[in-house]
């Protein structure tokens, strides 16, 4: 009986590995595990949030305004802040609150809610979607709406006055 012919191998540079497949194959296992836990140990992570700005509507900085989240669940406890905190919720002489937004954000909705309030300008009361978010949230403050003269006395049986 005549020994099998053995067929010649092409040349490692022609691309062929000489291993086994099956040590190939176990030379990627590692690799695989190793992206498949990192994939799966990093969470998402929220998309970073930026800073509140408080304008008046020519665009000067707005001092000592005081931003406050709003109440996501009316029957959960009043929030007690400390002294730092209150001032952070203030804005600084460059119109910028320092609190961190998280404390303004809701779960239930994924988006931060904001009531502001500073001594001779409109409230504002607003949400804004975390994923719409800017970097730089500048929220323009108007002062009250200037009423006309408030009309003269009423006149008995709400009849005008006679012209002579």
């Amino acid at each position: 009986m005549r020994p099998p012919i053995r067929l010649a191998e092409p040349p490692l540079s022609a691309g062929r590995d000489r291993r086994s497949p099956r040590r190939r194959l176990s030379s990627l296992v590692p690799l695989a595990l190793a992206a498949l836990a990192s994939a799966c140990t990093s969470a998402p992570s929220p998309k970073a949030a930026g800073r509140i700005t408080l304008v008046d509507v020519s665009g000067a900085p707005i001092q000592g305004a005081l931003v406050m989240p709003e109440v996501e669940y009316q029957n959960s406890a009043p929030r007690r802040d400390t002294q730092d905190e209150f001032e952070a919720r203030v804005s600084d002489v460059n119109g910028v609150v320092r609190a961190p937004l998280e404390d303004y954000f809701w779960e239930s909705d994924a988006c931060y809610h904001f009531r502001i309030h500073k001594d001779g300008f409109e409230d504002v009361t607003m949400a804004v979607s975390r994923d719409l978010y800017p970097s730089e949230l500048r929220i323009d403050l108007r002062r009250p709406q200037a009423t006309d003269a408030p009309p003269g006395p009423a006149q008995p049986g709400g009849t005008a006055p006679r012209q002579p």
